[in-house]
């Protein structure tokens, strides 16, 4: 029997290396495919952040533009530029505080549903 327990104990020390080092690689592997997808999450965030900028500098500008034009052509169906102004300004005081009134219930919910699935969408 001591011979048995001999080779028993001989068999785990020589399989401990084993383990120790697969081990050792496995964390390894952890590590680096933790630190891939946090890069490959950052570099999705930096894509759409920087596109969706662009696209809503251009939805911005064309806005103001629109604006300015809508505001000149009633000046001049009015007679008066500062008339076409102000009704353009009161349109934009109506939908901001219709947007005040309804945020809570609905712009913000779907704006943060909409923020959540944008950022952990995994496209594969």
């Amino acid at each position: 029997m001591p011979e048995t327990q001999t080779h028993t104990q001989q068999e785990e020390k020589k399989a401990s290396p084993d383990l120790v080092a697969l081990l050792k690689e496995y964390i390894a592997t952890k590590v680096e495919l933790t630190r891939l997808t946090v890069i490959e999450r950052l570099t999705v965030v930096t894509a759409n952040l920087i596109t969706d900028s662009f696209v809503l500098i251009m939805g911005i500008l064309t806005f103001l533009f629109a604006s300015f034009t809508l505001a000149l052509y009633l000046g001049e169906e009015f007679g008066s530029y500062a008339l076409g102004f102000g009704i353009v300004a009161l349109l934009y005081l109506t939908l901001a505080l219709v947007m005040y009134f309804i945020k809570d219930k609905l712009v913000e919910k779907y704006l943060h549903n909409f923020m959540v699935k944008r950022i952990f969408n995994k496209k594969k």
